[in-house]
């Protein structure tokens, strides 16, 4: 029963460790992948926040070039009003003057009596064709003078309009910056999210690491244990093959002491039938006060007794008690005809080193014999095992 207990155990803790291995397998497949699935994932947001950057450093050159543009609109702005203002101050300058004028041609009396010499002129002074020379070139600069305001006021309309689509520009532009700006937020706490992401991810990576390189330390310590257990199951099957060897010859051995029992149960039957029909004999002899004569006892088959041999073969010779008649006083042994013991034959009985009996073979069969007690140590009696030697 032992010898089948120990492979179903062993058995047990193989497949044990077998599973226990390939979970740790199957485990380490599941992290593997998903090591993978996260080395894909953290690429792919790499990639991302890299274009999310790229899309920033845009925006900032974007929003740079416009507050450039702004910068140079508005000095722009600065400088076309500072020319408005100086046409301003000379159309004003031009539109006195020619208020001026006109005054003065609305009163050409005035201005012929004060051109007209008098008398008492000096000689020398402007005559009346120099008056007319001079309002002529007056007519002239007043013609000058308005086209030149005509161009002013084009100029200024101009101004005006260039004004007016600087501030459209500027307002397109504020509201450009404005958006530029929200999406430089909305880029820069993306971006913040990508590095949480990423910080987090690594994070898992290490752990995954550290739990790889457990499990695959875990995985080295259960091959070794593998090994050893493999190493202790052959040896295992080496003493199941001996212990089953050993059984079979147990088993042999058992065969042959039931079949020795079997003589010697035989053997037992016989004597106790001779006994007893001895027994009856003597009984039926007494009661009919007979004298038991020489024909009467031949019917009776009482052992042969033989002289002890001694040949010196058989000294020395080793058996084993079988069993013991403690009512007929005999014992059986294990050694018979074929290790050369016959009827007559002593053999001192043995327990350990000591001698406890003596007893005489009286009957032998190929493979057992029986012998009577005749001599037994006080207070002792025979046992099954004790040995039996010849003398």
């Amino acid at each position: 029963m032992g010898s089948k207990v120990v492979p179903i155990i062993l058995l047990i803790l193989i497949l044990g460790i077998g599973l226990i291995a390939f979970s740790f397998y199957n485990d380490k497949q599941i992290l593997s992948s998903a090591k993978e699935k996260l080395e894909g994932e953290n690429a792919a947001l790499k990639e991302e926040a890299n274009t999310w950057r790229g899309r920033y450093d845009r925006s900032e050159r974007d929003k740079n070039q416009m507050e450039q543009q702004m910068n140079a609109a508005n000095t722009e702005l600065s400088r076309l009003e500072q020319e408005r203002d100086s046409w301003r101050s000379k159309y004003e300058d031009v539109s006195r003057e020619r208020d001026i004028l006109v005054e003065k041609i609305k009163q050409p009396g005035q201005a012929m009596i004060t051109a007209v010499p008098s008398p008492m002129q000096p000689i020398g002074t402007p005559s009346l064709g120099a008056s007319e020379e001079h309002w002529a070139d007056f007519v002239k600069k007043k013609a000058t003078l308005q086209a030149n305001i005509g161009v002013l006021n084009n100029t200024l309309l101009d101004a005006k309009t260039k004004i007016y689509r600087l501030d459209k520009n500027n307002k397109e532009l504020s509201i450009k910056i404005d958006q530029l700006a929200k999406e430089r937020e909305r880029l820069g706490e993306e971006i913040k999210f990508k590095e949480r992401t990423l910080r987090i991810m690594s994070m898992d990576l290490v752990s995954e690491r550290e739990e790889r390189g457990s499990a695959v330390r875990e995985l080295r310590k259960l091959r070794s244990e593998n090994v050893s257990l493999k190493r202790e199951l052959i040896l295992t099957n080496k003493e199941q093959l001996r212990l089953q060897e050993n059984l079979k010859e147990t088993l042999d051995k058992k065969n042959s002491l039931q079949d020795r029992m079997t003589d010697a149960e035989n053997i037992l039957k016989e004597k106790s039938l001779a006994f007893s029909e001895l027994h009856s004999q003597l009984q039926r002899a007494v009661s009919g006060g007979k004298r038991v004569i020489a024909s009467e006892s031949a019917s009776v088959e009482l052992p042969p007794i033989v002289v002890r041999p001694d040949a010196p073969g058989l000294r020395g010779l080793r058996g084993e008690v079988i069993a013991v008649n403690r009512q007929e006083k005999f014992i059986v042994v294990d050694i018979g005809e074929s290790s050369g013991l016959r009827p007559g034959a002593l053999l001192k009985v043995m327990r350990g080193d000591r001698e406890i009996a003596t007893v005489e073979v009286i009957e032998t069969r190929k493979e057992i014999a029986a012998a009577d007690i005749k001599e037994v140590v006080g207070g002792l009696t025979l046992q099954e095992g004790d040995m039996v030697i010849t003398r």
